[in-house]
């Protein structure tokens, strides 16, 4: 029995790739592995982003290629964001610290592609605005569920950041808190349910009792 193929551009080239598997998959099998980065490979990460469209014209978007089943039709379109140095997060950081390691973060003319590139639907642009003013509690909400994809600085042509300045705010204030983190009988089945059956708000308001009494409730 001959296997269904189908027929897919990355970034204008032409491949064929299998029914039912993943865009990683066939970049994989056509050679084009070092076309978009892969760290999880499991849908977590966010270093496998792609943006896509469609050749019967329907609106295309974000994806990750390591959860994406290819389509006939359908033009991939990497988005690579080079690696970028650490930046040693501080204990009771200040708005000073941050212009010093991020000089970029004045840089930004408001224009909202951040925040429309965003997967995660984060207010990347008003959180940038927050940062500028030193509000940092509501910059660490503003990225609990970022994935670091990248894609906030990819679409910036000012080299803001975004992403990288919010990984900072959370670790510095992580440093911040003098808190006595307690051992938990969690089991794995709880953690994976908490990942998986909860709602986006069940598990920011857990991240959020977690900051402040540093214990994982079972």
């Amino acid at each position: 029995m001959t296997e269904k193929t189908v027929k897919l551009k990355i970034s204008g080239k032409t491949i064929q790739a299998r029914v039912g598997e993943t865009l990683v998959h066939a970049l994989w099998a056509a050679g084009m592995a070092e076309s978009v980065k892969v760290g999880c490979a499991g849908g977590v990460c966010g270093a496998c982003t792609v943006t896509l469209r469609y050749s019967d014209g329907r609106t295309g978007g974000t994806e990750l290629a390591c959860m994406k089943p290819v389509e006939a039709g359908m033009e991939v379109f990497p988005c690579p964001v080079e690696a970028d140095a650490p930046v040693t997060p501080v204990a009771q950081p200040e708005l000073s610290h941050l212009q010093s390691v991020f000089p970029t973060l004045d840089r930004c003319t408001k224009c909202g592609s951040c925040t429309t590139a965003c997967p995660m639907s984060i207010p990347v642009m008003d959180s940038v605005l927050r940062m500028q003013k030193g509000e940092f509690q509501a910059v660490a909400e503003d990225f609990t569920t970022c994935i670091h994809c990248g894609l906030c600085r990819f679409v910036c042509e000012d080299k803001v950041k975004p992403h990288n300045m919010g990984l900072w705010i959370r670790r510095s204030l992580g440093m911040s808190r003098d808190i006595a983190i307690e051992k938990t009988e969690v089991s794995v089945e709880q953690e994976w349910k908490y990942l998986l059956d909860e709602s986006s708000e069940q598990r920011l308001q857990r991240a959020r009792q977690f900051r402040k009494s540093g214990r994982i409730e079972p």
